[in-house]
């Protein structure tokens, strides 16, 4: 704690010590109220939103995991059982495929934007992130949610989130867990 007319380190702290990063003079006294947020910043002018009337419908359905009630998905092309899936250590399903497949989750086209209806049927959670673009939750009643990259989604849930395929490019979109896109959690779409 540093007071008025000295000086606070922003420090990297790791077992050989802590480095100064940034030196921070401080000035005044502490605020003895919490201070209101400040306002939110304007739109962004340069930032396209998906078109939801226009979306391409898609669909991606979570499996898998111990308590769930995948009994058996694809794998390297061909159906096994929940319990040679288990002993290739690959018992997470998008759809009902294990792992990463050769055709896309989906292609669309530079400018499309595209509505992905998700469902957790696991009793895990999962952090789905998707690389090269940037989504928005639809939320009850139509809205937005805040642009991001990752949606982390409870056991048992239902979620949907839009974007537009503004970065040609064949991009991964995964459970951020990553022991769960080891074991098959992956698929991938591209824009082209």
């Amino acid at each position: 704690i540093a007071g008025d007319g000295e000086t606070a380190d922003l420090a990297m702290v790791d077992r050989e010590g802590a480095v100064s990063l940034v030196p921070l003079p401080v000035s005044g006294t502490a605020a003895s109220e919490r201070r209101p947020a400040p306002a939110p910043l304007p739109p962004n002018p340069g930032a396209t939103r998906a078109d939801l009337g226009q979306a391409q419908p898609l669909k991606l359905n979570m499996g898998g995991g111990a308590m769930g009630r995948l009994d058996a998905a694809i794998l390297d092309g061909r159906r096994r059982s929940f319990r040679e899936l288990v002993d290739a250590n690959q018992f997470w399903a998008f759809n009902g495929v294990v792992g990463m497949t050769d055709d896309p989750l989906a292609t669309l086209s530079p400018g499309e934007s595209a509505r992905l209806s998700i469902y957790n049927d696991t009793s895990f959670p999962h952090a789905m992130h998707l690389h090269g673009m940037h989504f928005r939750e639809v939320l009850e009643g139509g809205g937005l949610g805040p642009s991001r990259d990752t949606l982390l989604m409870g056991g048992g849930e239902r979620r949907e989130i839009a974007f537009l395929a503004d970065n040609p490019g064949k991009w991964l979109f995964h459970c951020h867990m990553l022991s769960h896109a080891a074991a098959g959690m992956m698929t991938w779409v591209e824009v082209a």
